[in-house]
C-alpha cells in the first residue's frame, strides 16, 4: 500500500414466515447458514513475516487465530543463486509456522531480483520466464498458498522501478500483463489448483483496468486484486457496479486484498461495515491491512503489545459469527443499509433512526461484538450494529425502524449512470432513477449533462470513478467532494431538487472548499428561478433553512469558481429533509 493513504420502514428482511427451525444465537456458522448463490467471502488479514520474523506477531496470529494471511515471500531472498532457491531462513519459511490446513495464504509476488533485469521490476523476456519459474517453485514449496497475487499496486510509482516506472498507463498494464502470463503458465504445470490474480491496483481505477482487460492473454488474470482505499464504503456498491459493467471484468472474482482505516474510532466500525459491503457485493476475500503495527497510520489487528485493538476484537468477532454465511443486501433504501448473513444475523447502518428490537428473541452488538443495551438502539452512518436472532429475522416481527425524514441526499444517492438520455423530465436537465437531486453542469446558461469518467483514463485525474465532461479536463463531481473547474459565465456545477408535493422541507448543505485554493468558491441558492442566498469566498458554507415548497417547485444549488478554479477542490453534503413525514422527535438534530 501508500504509506499514508488510508472505510422503507420496518421491513428489513425477506419474509421467512415458512421457516420454522429456531436456533440460538450462539450457534455454529455452519448451522446457520442460508441457502445462496454467492460463496462466502474470504477473511483475512495483511502480515508482514516476509519483511522481518516476529515470535510475539506469530503467537498473535495463532491465538486470534488468523486463518488468512496476505503476506509475500522476496525472489532474491530465495533465488541467490541462477536456478537455485533456498528456503532457509524465518521471512521465507513463514508459512511453515502454520499449522496445516490452519491459514490459508494469498501470496504477493512483485519485487524483482539482481540477478535478472538489474532487479528492477522483470521485463525481458529473460527476467519474465525467472520469475515464472520462482512462482512455481514457492507455490511447490508451500500447499497453504492457494493465491498468487502478481504485482502491488501497479497504477501506482512506490512498487514499480525501471521502464515499467517509466512506461505510461497503458504500457504499464502491458508489462503487468506480462507478468501475470509468466507466473501462471509456470504456476498451472506444478499447482493447477492456484488462483493467480492481477490487476493489484490501488483504488478503483476501471480506466486503468478495462484496458488492461482488454488486451490479448488478459484470459491469465484469473481474479482482480485491487487496494479502495480511496472510496468510502457506502461508494463501494457504485463503484464496483460500474467496474463491473465492462465485459471482463463482470465475470471475473474480486480480491480486495488491502483494506482499512486511518481513525483509531471507528476502526472496527469500518472493518464490520466494509466487511459486510464486501460479502454482499461478492467479492471473493477481504484483506485486513495491517495484521501487526506498521508505523504508516492505518489501525493493526494487533498492538505493538500483541493485544487486540478494536479492529482486532472485530475481526474476531466477524471470524466467529460472520465468516462462512453467505451475505445479501436487504436495505430498505439509499439511506438505510441492511447485510443479511444467513436466516438469523443482520448488520445495519445509515441515516440516523430508532431501532427497536424483541429482547427476547433479538441480541443487539458493536462492531467489536460488545453487547449492547437493546433499549435505546439507533443506526448512525459510522456505525454498525449487528443484530443475532435466536431464530430466523422476519420482515417487521422482531426487529423495527423507525421514522426517517431523510428524502434526498447528496452522498448517498450518488451514482453513475448508465449510458444515452437520463429517464424523467425535470426543469432544465434530466434525473436518474433513485437519485433525489438532478446533477448537471452549468456553463454561460447553457445546461448540460455529466458523463461518465472511469478513473484514472489518463494521468492528472481520479483513480476511482467520477462524473465529469469530455472537454472540460479538470471539472470533476464525486459523493463527497467537487472540483467546479468550468470555463465561461455564470460556470458552475448544480445540484436540483424537485418538491414531489407540497411539503414543509429542511435543507441542510455544508461546502468546504480546499485550504490550498486561490480565491475560494462561490455559492447560491435559489427556489424556482429566485435566489435565496449567496456567497463567496474561502471560508466554510453552510446553509440550515426551512422551506415551504409546492409540488413541482425546485431548489437549485449552484457551486462555481472564484476568478479561477485552482485549489478548489471542495467536500460537500446536501440533504433535504420531510419535516412532516416524522415525530418531530424523531428528526435529525441540529
Amino acid at each position: 500500500m501508500i504509506p499514508g493513504s488510508r472505510v422503507l420502514v420496518s421491513r428489513i428482511a425477506c419474509s421467512l414466515a415458512a421457516i420454522t427451525a429456531t436456533m440460538p444465537a450462539d450457534a455454529p456458522v455452519q448451522q446457520r447458514q442460508a441457502s445462496s448463490t454467492a460463496a462466502p467471502m474470504r477473511l483475512g488479514a495483511a502480515s508482514n513475516f516476509s519483511q522481518g520474523w516476529s515470535e510475539r506477531t506469530w503467537r498473535a496470529a495463532l491465538d486470534l487465530p488468523l486463518r488468512r494471511l496476505r503476506d509475500g515471500i522476496r525472489w532474491a531472498d530465495v533465488e541467490r543463486t541462477p536456478g537455485q532457491y533456498q528456503f532457509d531462513k524465518p521471512t521465507t519459511t513463514w508459512p511453515d509456522r502454520f499449522p496445516d490446513g490452519g491459514a490459508g495464504i494469498t501470496l504477493t509476488l512483485n519485487w524483482g531480483n539482481p540477478l535478472y533485469d538489474d532487479g528492477e521490476t522483470p521485463h525481458s523476456p529473460q527476467a519474465l520466464a525467472a520469475f515464472g519459474r520462482f512462482a512455481a517453485a514457492v507455490t511447490r514449496r508451500f500447499p497453504h498458498i492457494d493465491t498468487l497475487e502478481i504485482g502491488n499496486e501497479i497504477n501506482g510509482s512506490n512498487f514499480v522501478s525501471g521502464p515499467v516506472k517509466d512506461a505510461g498507463l497503458a504500457e504499464r498494464g502491458r508489462y503487468h500483463l506480462a507478468m501475470v502470463r509468466a507466473a501462471a503458465a509456470a504456476v498451472r504445470k506444478v499447482r493447477p489448483d492456484v488462483r493467480v490474480i492481477g490487476g493489484s491496483t490501488h483504488s478503483l481505477p476501471a480506466g486503468f483496468l478495462w484496458p488492461l482487460l482488454d488486451m490479448p492473454g488478459a484470459g491469465a488474470i484469473e481474479g482482480l486484486a485491487v487496494h479502495p482505499y480511496t472510496t468510502p464504503i457506502d461508494q463501494l456498491p457504485a463503484q464496483i457496479g460500474l467496474l463491473r459493467r465492462h465485459g471482463p471484468a463482470a465475470a471475473l472474482p474480486l480480491h480486495v486484498t488491502e483494506f482499512g482505516s486511518e481513525d483509531t474510532r471507528r476502526a472496527a466500525d469500518d472493518l464490520m461495515r466494509g466487511y459486510a459491503t464486501l460479502a454482499a457485493l461478492g467479492a471473493a476475500e477481504m484483506d485486513w491491512y495491517p495484521f501487526n503495527e506498521r508505523g504508516d497510520g492505518l489501525v493493526p489487528l494487533v498492538g505493538r503489545d500483541g493485544m487486540l485493538t478494536d479492529a482486532g476484537k472485530a475481526f474476531r468477532f466477524i471470524q466467529s459469527r460472520l465468516a462462512g454465511l453467505a451475505a445479501r443486501d436487504t436495505s430498505p433504501d439509499r439511506f438505510t443499509s441492511v447485510r443479511a448473513f444467513g436466516l438469523d444475523t443482520q448488520v445495519l447502518w445509515g441515516a440516523p433512526r430508532a431501532v427497536t428490537i424483541d429482547a427476547a428473541k433479538v441480541t443487539a452488538f458493536d462492531a467489536a461484538g460488545a453487547r449492547l443495551d437493546p433499549r435505546g438502539l439507533s443506526l448512525r452512518e459510522d456505525r454498525a450494529l449487528v443484530l443475532i436472532g435466536r431464530e430466523p429475522l422476519a420482515a417487521g416481527q422482531s426487529i423495527r425502524l423507525g421514522c426517517n425524514p431523510l428524502i434526498a441526499d447528496s452522498f448517498h444517492q450518488f451514482g453513475y449512470p448508465q449510458p444515452g438520455p437520463l429517464p424523467g423530465p425535470l426543469p432544465g436537465g434530466s434525473q436518474a432513477p433513485g437519485d433525489g437531486f438532478a446533477r448537471f453542469v452549468r456553463v454561460a446558461g447553457r445546461e448540460m449533462p455529466f458523463e461518465v469518467m472511469p478513473g484514472q483514463q489518463r494521468a492528472g485525474v481520479p483513480w476511482t470513478p467520477y462524473l465529469g465532461r469530455a472537454g472540460m479536463a479538470n471539472l470533476r463531481l464525486m459523493a463527497d467532494t467537487m472540483l467546479p473547474a468550468i470555463g465561461g459565465k455564470d460556470g458552475a456545477i448544480i445540484h436540483r431538487y424537485l418538491a414531489g408535493r407540497d411539503a414543509r422541507v429542511r435543507l441542510v448543505a455544508e461546502f468546504t472548499v480546499s485550504q490550498d485554493s486561490a480565491d475560494g468558491i462561490t455559492v447560491a441558492l435559489a427556489r424556482d428561478e429566485r435566489e435565496i442566498l449567496a456567497r463567496a469566498g474561502s471560508a466554510p458554507v453552510r446553509i440550515d433553512l426551512h422551506l415551504t415548497l409546492r409540488k413541482g417547485q425546485t431548489l437549485t444549488l449552484s457551486v462555481g469558481p472564484g476568478a479561477n478554479a485552482r485549489g478548489d477542490t471542495t467536500r460537500y453534503r446536501i440533504q433535504v429533509f420531510d419535516e412532516g413525514r416524522c415525530p418531530k422527535d424523531a428528526s435529525p438534530e441540529s
